[in-house]
């Protein structure tokens, strides 16, 4: 039985078509992947299914009675709350019943008689609404949530307006899985999680009674949780039963069939159009190669396959450090007051640190810190000589410039092409290039701005969090490039996958905490 249908969508910006004639149903219990390249379209087909865009051509349909739950990159939370009201405000309907009931039971005491029968069966079925729907679990569900989450680490009286970007997404995330709709559309919610609330999040949907559409680059957070995928690939939108990996044998089997389908027809048509040419003059054989035009004319031709650029990352390489990189003697760290205390760490020439540790811990700080960005509270800093850094920041602003602006803006002297080739050679095509920053996804812009730390000469790369919103490709066109890449690295990340077969060491932030105690 299917819950939503979609029929012939069709959407793009200007002369960008995004979607083209997609057609697809979501059957009770599916559990889908929505997967594609950066830029490709996902995000736009949730706005769609969720009303928030219209589409250019085409309907969707859903059932009266479906409620629908949306976690996407851009909407806030109410000011003025804390988290545990955030969270507990995902029952406000049942809390309405509450109230209702007891509004009931205040009546209940000046009616005697049929009336009295009437508020006492009301009574009832408000009560029974309430004891179905967990109503006097809420503390218990908010808890579990929360901690499986990791809120609870950042206190649950904390006020949401404290919170950074990632921790007001996972309180996003929370409150939209305490209210269960019927189906829920979660674009990228592990960007922000660490590995054992990712794991958390995963058995969580694996069990999830109802529906669900997930957006994620995180391939092994896929396979764990879908049983169908849907792909989208210029501009067109195809169903595939199962998992990633078996959506991409599926669309490796596919792909192979077209190609020899492909290459057959072509090799076809070589030979019609040469018996054609040889024939289609000499008297005797006119007729025949008149027969083959005719022929050839009926053939229904195949598009030529068509293949994705993929992104290739570069980072150019300034004169070397002196040996020592970063050291730290008793270093607190944080803002007002300090978030960890003594530390004492050690970063040497050409050594690549992964940096661990849960949400809202302090890695970010720690990055600013050591670049100077925010003082340390106490201890001793020590840089080296010669450094020449860069650095990728986990949050930054969205402009309004192009990205071609956006990059010619730091890099004057630099040409038109020579800007536009550093974007192509990114992935972004010449579309991307002329729009605005803030009409991006989310791994458009990241890609705009790796593109422009490869165009400054650097010893130290800094990374918070790069591949957050990457495509499958982009990911590992970058981890490629920082294997290469012959200078230090430090690097935030939340992939254990996309790191840990190249680094020379780890700092986990949660030992050093406990060191210091």
């Amino acid at each position: 039985m299917s819950i939503l249908n979609v029929e012939n969508l069709s959407f793009g910006f200007g002369d960008k078509v995004l979607l083209r004639n997609a057609s697809f149903r979501m059957v009770k219990g599916e559990h889908a992947g929505l997967v594609g390249a950066n830029g490709a379209g996902k995000t736009t087909l949730f706005n769609i299914l969720t009303g928030k865009l219209i589409p250019d051509e085409g309907r969707v349909y859903r059932q009266p009675s479906i409620n629908i739950g949306y976690l996407d990159q851009l909407s806030g939370l109410e000011k003025g709350y804390t988290i545990r009201e955030t969270l507990k405000s995902a029952f406000d309907e049942l809390f309405q019943i509450e109230k209702e009931m007891l509004e009931v039971a205040d009546k209940l005491s000046n009616v005697n008689g049929s009336e009295s029968e009437k508020l006492l069966n009301r009574f009832g079925r408000l009560q029974d609404i309430l004891y179905a729907s967990d109503f006097y679990r809420i503390d218990s569900l908010v808890d579990n949530t929360a901690n499986g989450l990791g809120l609870d680490i950042l206190g649950m009286d904390t006020s949401v307006d404290k919170l950074s970007g990632g921790q007001r997404t996972k309180v996003k995330l929370a409150k939209l899985l305490l209210r269960s709709p019927d189906i829920l559309f979660l674009d990228e919610p592990t960007n922000y999680l660490d590995k054992e609330h990712i794991e958390w999040l995963s058995n969580y949907l694996k069990d999830y009674p109802k529906n669900f559409m997930v957006i994620s680059h995180d391939t092994e957070f896929l396979n764990n949780i879908t049983n169908v995928i849907y792909n989208i690939e210029f501009a067109n939108l195809k169903r595939y039963p199962g998992n990633y990996n078996e959506f991409l044998k599926l669309k490796d089997s596919e792909s192979k069939r077209y190609i020899e389908q492909y290459n057959k027809q072509q090799q076809e048509i070589a030979r019609l159009e040469d018996f054609i040419s040889k024939n289609i003059v000499r008297a005797s054989t006119s007729k025949r190669a008149k027969s083959r035009r005719k022929q050839l004319d009926k053939i229904e031709r195949l598009e030529k396959p068509k293949t994705l650029s993929k992104p290739s990352f570069s980072f150019l390489q300034s004169r070397e450090s002196g040996k020592l990189i970063f050291k730290s003697s008793g270093m607190d760290i944080g803002y007002n007051y300090p978030i960890i205390s003594n530390l004492n760490l050690n970063l040497m020439k050409g050594e690549k640190i992964a940096i661990t540790g849960c949400n809202g811990i302090g890695k970010s700080t720690l990055l600013k810190t050591i670049l100077g960005i925010i003082p340390s509270l106490k201890g001793k800093v020590e840089l080296g000589d010669y450094l020449y850094p860069i650095y990728f920041e986990q949050e930054s602003a969205t402009s309004n410039n192009t990205p071609v602006e956006e990059i010619w803006n730091e890099f004057p002297q630099k040409s038109q092409k020579e800007i536009r080739e550093a974007l192509a050679k990114c992935g972004l095509s010449q579309k991307h290039v002329l729009q605005k920053m803030s009409t991006l996804s989310g791994g458009e812009q990241a890609k705009v701005r790796i593109c422009k730390l490869m165009m400054k000469p650097s010893n130290w790369i800094i990374f918070d969090e790069p591949t957050n919103h990457l495509d499958v490709d982009a990911k590992s066109a970058l981890k490629e490039a920082l294997i290469n890449y012959d200078g230090t690295i430090l690097l935030v990340c939340h992939e254990k996958e996309f790191y840990q077969d190249w680094i020379t060491g780890l700092w986990n932030i949660e030992e050093h905490i406990i060191s210091s105690l």
